[in-house]
Protein backbone atom coordinates (compact mmCIF):
# COMPACT_ATOMS: atom_id res chain seq x y z
CA UNK A 1 0.00 0.00 0.00
CA UNK A 2 1.19 3.52 -0.73
CA UNK A 3 2.74 5.15 2.36
CA UNK A 4 0.63 8.31 2.12
CA UNK A 5 -2.57 6.27 1.83
CA UNK A 6 -1.56 4.22 4.88
CA UNK A 7 -0.97 7.43 6.83
CA UNK A 8 -4.33 8.81 5.75
CA UNK A 9 -6.17 5.65 6.79
CA UNK A 10 -4.39 5.66 10.15
CA UNK A 11 -6.36 8.80 11.02
CA UNK A 12 -9.13 7.79 13.46
CA UNK A 13 -11.71 9.88 11.57
CA UNK A 14 -10.90 8.49 8.11
CA UNK A 15 -13.37 5.61 8.41
CA UNK A 16 -16.18 7.91 9.54
CA UNK A 17 -15.56 10.35 6.70
CA UNK A 18 -15.41 7.59 4.09
CA UNK A 19 -18.53 5.92 5.49
CA UNK A 20 -20.32 9.29 5.37
CA UNK A 21 -19.32 9.79 1.76
CA UNK A 22 -20.49 6.26 0.96
CA UNK A 23 -23.82 6.88 2.70
CA UNK A 24 -24.38 10.20 0.93
CA UNK A 25 -23.60 8.54 -2.41
CA UNK A 26 -26.04 5.76 -1.62
CA UNK A 27 -28.81 8.25 -0.77
CA UNK A 28 -28.12 10.15 -4.01
CA UNK A 29 -28.21 6.87 -5.94
CA UNK A 30 -31.58 5.94 -4.44
CA UNK A 31 -33.03 9.35 -5.34
CA UNK A 32 -31.78 9.14 -8.93
CA UNK A 33 -33.01 5.54 -9.22
CA UNK A 34 -36.51 6.52 -8.10
CA UNK A 35 -36.62 9.26 -10.74
CA UNK A 36 -35.30 6.90 -13.43
CA UNK A 37 -37.76 4.15 -12.54
CA UNK A 38 -40.63 6.63 -12.65
CA UNK A 39 -39.44 7.95 -16.02
CA UNK A 40 -38.96 4.47 -17.46
CA UNK A 41 -42.35 3.30 -16.24
CA UNK A 42 -44.21 6.46 -17.30
CA UNK A 43 -42.71 6.81 -20.78
CA UNK A 44 -41.95 3.21 -21.68
CA UNK A 45 -42.34 2.19 -25.30
CA UNK A 46 -41.42 -1.49 -25.02
CA UNK A 47 -41.75 -3.23 -21.68
CA UNK A 48 -39.19 -5.92 -22.55
CA UNK A 49 -36.62 -3.27 -23.38
CA UNK A 50 -37.33 -1.38 -20.14
CA UNK A 51 -37.06 -4.59 -18.10
CA UNK A 52 -33.69 -5.34 -19.70
CA UNK A 53 -32.39 -1.81 -19.09
CA UNK A 54 -33.61 -1.89 -15.48
CA UNK A 55 -31.94 -5.25 -14.89
CA UNK A 56 -28.62 -4.04 -16.33
CA UNK A 57 -28.80 -0.76 -14.39
CA UNK A 58 -29.35 -2.44 -11.03
CA UNK A 59 -26.88 -5.28 -11.71
CA UNK A 60 -24.07 -2.86 -12.50
CA UNK A 61 -25.07 -0.64 -9.58
CA UNK A 62 -25.05 -3.61 -7.21
CA UNK A 63 -21.61 -4.59 -8.48
CA UNK A 64 -20.21 -1.08 -7.99
CA UNK A 65 -21.78 -0.46 -4.57
CA UNK A 66 -20.88 -3.97 -3.43
CA UNK A 67 -17.26 -3.42 -4.38
CA UNK A 68 -17.19 -0.06 -2.64
CA UNK A 69 -18.78 -1.47 0.51
CA UNK A 70 -16.42 -4.45 0.49
CA UNK A 71 -13.40 -2.19 0.23
CA UNK A 72 -14.73 0.22 2.83
CA UNK A 73 -15.70 -2.31 5.47
CA UNK A 74 -13.16 -5.10 4.89
CA UNK A 75 -9.91 -3.52 3.77
CA UNK A 76 -10.04 -0.38 5.88
CA UNK A 77 -11.01 -2.07 9.17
Amino acid sequence: MNQSIAELLANPYAFRVLAGIFGATLIFFVAVSVVLLYHWKRYETASVKIAFVTMIYFAVSLLLFGGAAYYLFIFIK
